[in-house]
């Protein structure tokens, strides 16, 4: 059973998504908060744990972004899941370079929101056709140089690594695919993590999209 908490200060929209999750299988909604701050005080004031957040940006007392940075420190390992009508190239970048694990537009459809629940859970990110294309395009204008690494300083086991995380495969897929054990790939996952400097898988896949390790629009045979 995966454990849900949405925070979201549109009341409507709220009970909405709270009433559709409701008909998904092995997905419980455990909490419902109005803002960043609410969720922090029924996360500390509960016993349950939470693998899931659907989360807001733009709300009072504490925003999405503040929630997150606090989250990260207290439940590193619950995921975010962003919930928000903007759709511009820096934002889902400034979002992603945060800390979320993945980003949906309010319109987007129940089994999608579901798809992303389940893949936050096994390969802690998720981002469709629409995000990474985004993500592409503000990086290929982005012209001045930020704290990321460059990708000449990964070795090819690590770059091998990362492309096959782009790929959305698991751990366990990995280990097979590279003929390695799975504790193996984690190590190399979190020297990736350290190396680059990012939050999550998610960073990963922002990181491989700038330095071209990972090209969103190739398409494997």
């Amino acid at each position: 059973m995966i454990h849900i908490a949405i925070t979201e200060d549109q009341l409507l929209f709220r009970k909405g998504m709270i009433s559709l999750l409701q008909t998904l299988d092995n997905i419980e909604v455990c909490i419902e908060a109005e803002n960043g701050q609410d969720l922090l005080q029924q996360l500390a004031a509960g016993t349950e744990r939470i693998d899931v957040n659907l989360i807001d940006i733009n709300m009072p007392v504490m925003d999405g972004i503040q929630c997150m940075k606090q989250l990260q420190v207290l439940y590193p390992e619950m995921k975010n899941i962003i919930l928000t009508n903007h759709e511009e190239e820096k934002y889902i970048h400034k979002l992603i370079a945060e800390g979320a694990n993945a980003f949906l537009q309010k319109n987007t459809g129940i089994e999608e929101v579901e798809e992303a629940i389940h893949a936050v859970v096994r390969q802690d990110y998720y981002f469709n056709d629409r995000t990474v294309k985004a993500m592409h395009a503000y990086m290929q204008k982005k012209k001045q140089q930020d704290s990321y690494s460059s990708a000449a300083d990964l070795t090819r086991r690590e770059t091998e690594i990362l492309q096959l995380i782009c790929r959305e495969f698991t751990g366990p897929e990995i280990a097979q695919q590279l003929f390695i054990s799975e504790s193996t790939v984690n190590g190399h996952r979190n020297n990736l993590l350290l190396k680059i400097g990012c939050k999550n898988t998610a960073g990963l896949v922002l990181f491989a999209i700038k330095s071209a390790v990972f090209d969103p629009d190739f398409k494997a045979e």
